[in-house]
């Protein structure tokens, strides 16, 4: 179910949310100069994705937020560690160092 395999299949929730999305704050909008709904790149030492972005005021500022269920150049899992807790098993999936970047800016500020 968290692969979005029964999710993706409900037409008014595609219609809601097709595509992932970066939630930021919108401070951290503002001083990357980003606007609701734009294109952002995110980046990290792993790798780099691009998503639609959404300002969200409830956001604390030094977080980025972004569902792990989409699969592909959108998948929040091509810029985290593949390492799994010791004890758990469960994957670092939740905390990532990640670089924002307008890519409609040349020599985007970072």
């Amino acid at each position: 179910y968290q692969s979005g395999t029964q999710t993706r299949r409900v037409p008014r929730l595609v219609e809601m949310a097709g595509c992932p999305s970066a939630q930021v704050n919108p401070a951290v909008a503002r001083l990357h100069g980003l606007q609701q709904g734009e294109q952002v790149v995110l980046r990290t030492r792993r790798g780099s994705a691009r998503f639609r972005l959404e300002v969200v005021p409830s956001i604390r500022e030094d977080t980025v937020f972004l569902p792990f269920h989409w699969r592909g150049l959108m998948g929040a899992k091509r810029l985290t560690h593949p390492a799994l807790d010791p004890v758990s098993r469960m994957p670092d999936f939740k905390v990532c160092a990640v670089r924002l970047e307008n890519p409609s800016i040349a020599g985007a500020r970072s």
